[in-house]
């Protein structure tokens, strides 16, 4: 039922991150789109020309430059996906959940943000992923493929 988690060292201790549906409806419903919460996040965007168009290397292969990405998304995702990543921690040892707040999380990051940043949309990208036949919850329908 529960797959491996993928942590967050912050102030020297790492913590659990997850980013799942519960993640999903929370972006959802303060993003209004998950691809505009996504564009927030990272850290990088391609180059475009005067009109808009992106540019293709002689590789034909897109450019692209880096950027910051927004704090408030980056403090979003980082207590979100810790809170996630604990309530989860926390039913598979059979404990109560630690519960933490925004800010109290947020003052712990002492990475740069961009690799903060870049550490999430790694975990918020992973959600996203084929699980293999184990993980699947789906199972295959008359003529349906598995999701």
């Amino acid at each position: 039922m529960f797959e491996e988690m993928n942590a967050v060292e912050l102030s020297g201790r790492k913590y659990p991150i997850k980013c799942d549906l519960l993640v999903l409806e929370k972006i959802q419903d303060k993003y209004g789109t998950i691809g505009e919460f996504e564009q927030k996040l990272m850290t990088w965007e391609p180059d475009l020309d005067v009109d808009g168009n992106e540019i293709i290397d002689d590789n034909g292969k897109t450019k692209y430059h880096g950027k910051f990405p927004d704090a408030g998304a980056v403090n979003d995702a980082l207590t979100w996906m810790v809170n996630e990543g604990e309530a989860i921690t926390a039913e598979k040892d059979g404990r109560a959940p630690v519960k933490y707040e925004k800010e109290g999380i947020v003052r712990k990051a002492d990475i740069p943000l961009t690799a903060l940043a870049a550490a999430l949309h790694d975990e918020f990208y992973r959600c996203f992923e084929i699980k293999n036949a184990m993980t699947t919850q789906r199972k295959k329908q008359t003529g349906e493929a598995n999701l």
